[in-house]
């Protein structure tokens, strides 16, 4: 049940990206009860998602586009949907925005000062509790932003903010339930998500490690600095577990956060066995087209001896 208790609208338009979240989407709108501009974007869902969704919230607006990643959907959200107000809210289905996030967000739009967007963290819940220490909280993404001031690129399996704009942060969280489906559907989700984690390791491995960002105060600098120190590092799936249950206390946050643990390690065995892969295979395709090419070579010097002892003949 909403927790918050009835609020006057706040000018922000919220924009819920979904795909088949018939047995979520229903509480994330019992959430918004303060926004009058609440936007489906929908990935063509197979279930009853959009039904669902325009029972629980009449005056919900519902756009439907195929899916190709997290940014690309933000930018169309931007785009094709008419936010009714210039600050707009991102949320997934799976994510509540509970009454201490909500006033967190409607004093950021009241008094913006020069930001352009900001960010917002969550509470991850999993096996009844919020695992805090287990998930890196707190864990920053962009997703309150002025219109016009913000476009989005994918980066891994998710998005990074594009813009000239400061930046700022909201400390409030909201809850993210991301098992609220099961650990089956988390499981297939993140099997998909490890293959774009491999686009992004090996991208990172191209980019100067700039290791002065350890030392900035900003947490975005000095988290996408570890990332780049990470995707050089061997033995990620032992690193990830004594780097969050040892050196982050996730043995505090008890069995639900040991549990949490060897769910990341083994999407970390994932990355890594997949990783092996793209190498092995671009690997033997070079290995293949210099085989081809030395072929070729002797081929061509071959004709062109025997054409050249037949003209001598």
């Amino acid at each position: 049940m909403n927790e918050s208790s009835p609020m006057s609208h706040s000018p922000v338009s919220v924009i819920i990206l979904t795909y088949n979240e018939e047995t979520t989407i229903e509480e994330c709108l019992s959430f918004l009860d303060w926004a009058d501009d609440v936007i489906l974007v929908d990935s063509f869902s197979t279930d009853r998602t959009v039904e669902v969704a325009l029972a629980a919230r009449s005056d919900l607006r519902v756009f439907q586009h195929s899916f190709e990643d997290f940014g690309a959907q933000r930018n169309y959200a931007l785009d094709e949907t008419s936010p009714a107000h210039e600050w707009v809210l991102f949320l997934d289905a799976d994510e509540h925005c509970n009454s201490d996030c909500q006033r967190g967000i409607q004093e950021a739009v009241k008094n913006p000062r020069e930001y352009v967007g900001f960010f917002l963290t969550c509470r991850n819940m999993f096996l009844g509790r919020w695992i805090k220490r287990c998930t890196l909280y707190p864990s920053w993404q962009l997703r309150l932003l002025k219109r016009g001031e913000v476009r989005y690129r994918k980066e891994g399996h998710g998005q990074r903010e594009v813009t000239d704009g400061p930046l700022g942060y909201i400390e409030e969280p909201y809850d993210h339930y991301g098992f609220i489906n099961g650990l089956e559907h988390w499981i297939a989700r993140h099997n998909k998500y490890s293959t774009n984690e491999v686009e992004l390791i090996q991208h990172l491995r191209t980019q100067p490690l700039a290791l002065g960002d350890l030392m900035r105060r900003d947490p975005i600098l000095r988290r996408r600095c570890l990332k780049r120190l990470a995707a050089r590092f061997g033995f990620r799936p032992l690193t990830r577990f004594v780097y969050l249950y040892f050196l982050r206390f996730g043995f505090l946050d008890g069995w639900a956060g040991f549990q949490f643990c060897l769910l990341r390690v083994a999407h970390e065995i994932h990355i890594t066995a997949k990783l092996a892969e793209a190498e092995y295979k671009s690997s033997h395709t070079a290995q293949a087209v210099i085989s081809r090419t030395t072929e070729n070579q002797e081929t061509g010097s071959g004709a062109h001896l025997v054409h050249a002892v037949s003209s001598q003949s």
